[in-house]
C-alpha cells in the first residue's frame, strides 16, 4: 500500500542503538533521516482483550541494521487499537525525522483493511483512524506493508512494558513437561489437550543471535511469550533472556541453526 502526498499525540522518544565508530560531531544529522528506512510497529496485550497494552517501534536502515527502538505502555486497549496507536507514533517519527519514502510495517491486516476501506473501521476507532490518515497525508510518499508477527522486529520490543502482567503464565509453565529434541529445540506437552505437543525454539542466553518461537496459536497470534516458551526458558534458566526488550524478532530459526530438518506438521 503506497500513500503520497492532527491531532495531539504523546510522542515516543526513540532509544538510539549504539553504532560502531560513532565518535562523530554532535551536529551530525540523525541516522534516522533520509531514504531506505523501515519502521516496524507493533501493539501487544498482556491478558484478555481489552487489557494492559503497549506499543513497540523499531527503525532499520536499507541494509536491515537496527537504528533505534522504543516501547511504551498505553493503558487498557485491544491489540488492534494498540497497533493503531503504535502506527500513529511510527508515522510521527517518520515525519519528525524527515524520512524519505519510508516503509512502515505492521502485523495486523485488519488495521490495513480499516485504513483502505471505510466500512472496515472497528467501532470506537474512527477518530484514531482519522488521525493516522491525516499524518499519512502529511508524510507524503511512503509504503504501508503487512508482515507476519514472526517477522515484525517491533513485537518483542512491545512486550517490555508488559512483563509485570505475565507472572501467571510463568506459574502455569511450571506444570508443563519439557523434552529436548535438538539443538536449542524442545517439545512441550499441552496443558489442555492430552497427547498434543508444541515445538519450541529458544534463543540461547549466552548472547548467540538465535530467535525463539513456539508453534502454539497463542504465540502465533498474540506474540506474547506463551507458557510453552516460558516452560523451556525455566528449564534452561533463560527467563530473563525471554523478556529482554532487544531480544530480536520472534521467528523460527533456520535448519542450520537447529541442526535438524524442518518438522512436518500433522
Amino acid at each position: 500500500m503506497v500513500c503520497g502526498s492532527g491531532s495531539t499525540l504523546s510522542r515516543m522518544t526513540l532509544e538510539p542503538v549504539p553504532q560502531t565508530g560513532s565518535d562523530q560531531p554532535g551536529d551530525t544529522p540523525s541516522p534516522l533521516t533520509g531514504a531506505g528506512r523501515a519502521v516496524y510497529v507493533a501493539g501487544a496485550v498482556a491478558l484478555t482483550e481489552p487489557g494492559p497494552a503497549a506499543a513497540g517501534l523499531v527503525v532499520t536502515d536499507e541494509g536491515g541494521r537496527l537504528l533505534a527502538r522504543r516501547a511504551h505502555y498505553l493503558g487498557r486497549a485491544t491489540r488492534l487499537e494498540a497497533t493503531a496507536r503504535a502506527l500513529l507514533t511510527g508515522l510521527y517519527v517518520a515525519l519528525d525525522e524527515a524520512m524519505l519514502a519510508p516503509t512502515l510495517r505492521v502485523d495486523e491486516p485488519a488495521l490495513v483493511d480499516a485504513l483502505e476501506h471505510p466500512g472496515a473501521i472497528p467501532a470506537g476507532m474512527e477518530a484514531l483512524i482519522d488521525q493516522i490518515r491525516g499524518v499519512r497525508a502529511r508524510l507524503g510518499m511512503h509504503r504501508l506493508e503487512t508482515v507476519r508477527p514472526s517477522a515484525n522486529l517491533a513485537r518483542p520490543v512491545a512486550l517490555a512494558p508488559l512483563v509485570e502482567w505475565l507472572p501467571e503464565r510463568t506459574r502455569r509453565a511450571e506444570r508443563l513437561r519439557v523434552r529436548r529434541v535438538g539443538v536449542h529445540t524442545y517439545e512441550v506437552t499441552s496443558e489442555t489437550q492430552p497427547g498434543q505437543t508444541y515445538r519450541v525454539w529458544l534463543r540461547r542466553p549466552d548472547g548467540v543471535d538465535e530467535p525463539f518461537h513456539c508453534e502454539c496459536a497463542d504465540f502465533q497470534y498474540r506474540g506474547l511469550p506463551c507458557k510453552h516458551l516460558l516452560a523451556v526458558a525455566q528449564e534452561e534458566g533463560a527467563l530473563e533472556e525471554v523478556f529482554r526488550a532487544d531480544a530480536g524478532a520472534f521467528s523460527r530459526p533456520s535448519e542450520a541453526a537447529t541442526g535438524e530438518p524442518p518438522r512436518e506438521r500433522a
